[in-house]
């Protein structure tokens, strides 16, 4: 049984969310879903009507801002303020605890702005602190299963 599709969007300053959102969809590809992974540069909010699922793999930057590939996306959704009630997401949050208190600002602000809009957390955020490590890539392909688990009520 396949699963409807889920949109992955990366957004990085880096490319450390790249690794672990590619890692993300391979556990989710085993999972019989179909993965779309797409840098947040080249995202739109009008593309989250076509999916029910989403995963977003994300960098707070520096104190606390977004990475430079995800503004205009965090932008325009702000301003057009889509009806997300369809739709279901998990957040991997990438940082770095030396900038406290801003670790995961971005991430938890999009997180707010996605529920404002209607859409609901299907589980909690994993957070990644510092340059994803081979255990962080193990966390984050761990986290895809509970995701999927959450999605579709099991599998």
């Amino acid at each position: 049984m396949s699963h409807p599709d889920i949109l992955i969007l990366v957004g990085t300053q880096t490319g450390n969310s790249e690794a672990v959102a590619e890692a993300v969809a391979e556990q989710l590809g085993e999972a019989r879903f179909t993965c779309h992974v797409v840098d947040m540069a080249e995202a739109y909010p009008e593309m989250l009507a076509d999916y029910r699922q989403l995963v977003v793999v994300m960098c707070t930057w520096a104190e606390g801002t977004f990475p430079d590939n995800t503004v205009e996306f965090y932008n325009a959704l702000v301003e057009v303020k889509p009806d997300l009630s369809h739709l279901s997401f998990g957040m991997i949050g990438l940082g770095d605890h030396d900038y406290d208190p801003f670790y995961l600002t971005a991430n938890y602000k999009l997180v707010k702005t996605l529920e404002a809009c209607g859409a609901a957390a299907a589980i909690e955020i994993l957070d990644i602190d510092g340059t994803p490590k081979p255990r962080h890539l193990k966390s984050a392909k761990a986290w895809a299963v509970r995701v999927a688990e959450a999605l579709t009520g099991g599998w």
